[in-house]
């Protein structure tokens, strides 16, 4: 019997075709998702005193912490651009479920609205000198223009975080200058603790 390679020869094509270039979009997409998630982690380490707490036990998703992060901000819980990073993370699910499609393209579309609501005159300018018009401004560009958007604001709301933070410790040390202080920790060393105690857990 002859063995049909048709739906192999399909899929290696695929898999040739799409392995064998880089895909910008893709890749602004990847990385930029994982930079807002990296901020977003280390204000999270800044608002809780305990946060392997937080990454061992909640497990949260990016828009969890988004919107634990939006719960925190003071007078910030209203700015559109936690719309923006909401939207980049459908654009990242979306992307790596789907290699192309209507929904991919609705999601994309999305995001270059919020984008373009949250850019400034300039940003705008100098998109249109590289590009002439805005809408010809590739999807990629779009997406990194985006993530930049995202972490400049989450830098800004870290550094107001971290005022707090430095406050209560103060007033902590007033109150309890004997005992030992809550040192911050790193996402890295919140995330270590997680898999010390899973292996421990583990035996």
């Amino acid at each position: 019997m002859k063995k049909n390679t048709s739906h192999l020869d399909k899929y290696a094509a695929l898999f040739h075709e799409k392995m064998g270039q880089i895909d910008p979009l893709l890749q602004a997409v990847l990385t930029g998702h994982l930079i807002i998630e990296t901020a977003l982690d280390n204000i999270l380490t800044v608002i809780f005193l305990h946060p392997e707490q937080v990454f061992k036990e909640a497990r949260l998703s990016f828009s969890q912490k988004v919107h634990v992060v939006r719960a925190y901000g003071l007078r910030k819980d209203d700015n559109s651009i936690w719309d923006l990073m909401l939207s980049v993370n459908s654009v990242r699910n979306e992307i790596a479920h789907n290699l192309a499609g209507e929904k991919r393209d609705a999601r994309l579309q999305q995001l270059r609205s919020l984008f373009m609501a949250e850019a400034s005159g300039e940003m705008q300018a100098t998109l249109e000198k590289e590009w002439k018009r805005l809408m010809d401004v590739p999807d990629s560009v779009i997406v990194v223009w985006a993530c930049s958007l995202c972490t400049g604001f989450l830098g800004e709301f870290e550094a107001d975080v971290s005022s707090l933070r430095n406050m209560i410790g103060a007033l902590d040390e007033s109150m309890n200058p004997d005992r030992e202080r809550v040192a911050r920790k790193t996402p890295e060393e919140a995330k270590a603790k997680t898999k010390k105690a899973a292996k421990g857990a583990a035996r």
